[in-house]
């Protein structure tokens, strides 16, 4: 017959099986010796006036932008964005590309991940990039609002991480949207 491992080998094997399937199962932990930076950001959803193609006219923007501001990131770093709603529409933000493993609370769908933020209230997004990296964008996440309120999520690689190509020389990011000459939520309300 064969040999058998003692009681206190055996347990060690299966510790330490769990532990490595761990990180494959939750890359969260894999990522936490290499831990990014936490970087803050700050959302005010507004009513602005706006002017594109030579015609004016009031849109719900971030922080009086169209599109909205770019955020910057690198892969293992955690982002926190407060998000505060100034406009009488109710609104959430969607990261778009994601992934949010144990955080799907902050992924942004209205009504399926999570309640709109309301009118006068606020609410803070809080989550790590992991295994994500490029140019993805994130958008309002409710009615049509996200005809407005966009913007680019740019995730460079972590510190001494190549890109999955090679290098850029030079990198422009470009943000395809379009303009309403009236209200989407307007042309919304009148559909239904």
């Amino acid at each position: 017959m064969g040999a058998s491992l003692p009681a206190s080998s055996t347990l060690f094997v299966v510790v330490f099986f769990f532990a490595i399937n761990s990180l494959s199962v939750f890359p969260e932990v894999s990522v936490a010796k290499h831990a990014g930076v936490t970087r803050h950001y700050k959302f005010d959803i507004r009513l602005q006036n706006v002017t594109r193609f030579c015609q004016s006219k009031s849109m719900v923007t971030v922080n009086g932008m169209f599109p909205g501001p770019q955020v910057f990131a690198k892969e293992g770093d955690r982002l926190v964005v407060k998000v505060v709603n100034h406009v009488p529409n109710n609104i959430s933000i969607h990261w778009h590309g994601i992934r949010q493993l144990r955080s799907g609370w902050f992924d942004g769908p209205s009504y399926i991940t999570q309640c709109p933020i309301q009118t006068g209230q606020s609410y803070v997004y809080n989550f790590t990039i992991v295994g994500r990296k490029g140019t993805l964008f994130w958008h309002a996440h409710i009615s049509w609002l996200r005809a407005t309120v966009y913007g680019l999520l740019i995730i460079l690689p972590k510190r001494n991480a190549s890109y999955p190509f090679a290098k850029p020389h030079k990198e422009v990011p470009i943000m395809f949207g379009e303009w309403w000459n009236v209200d989407p939520e307007a042309v919304i309300s009148q559909a239904l």
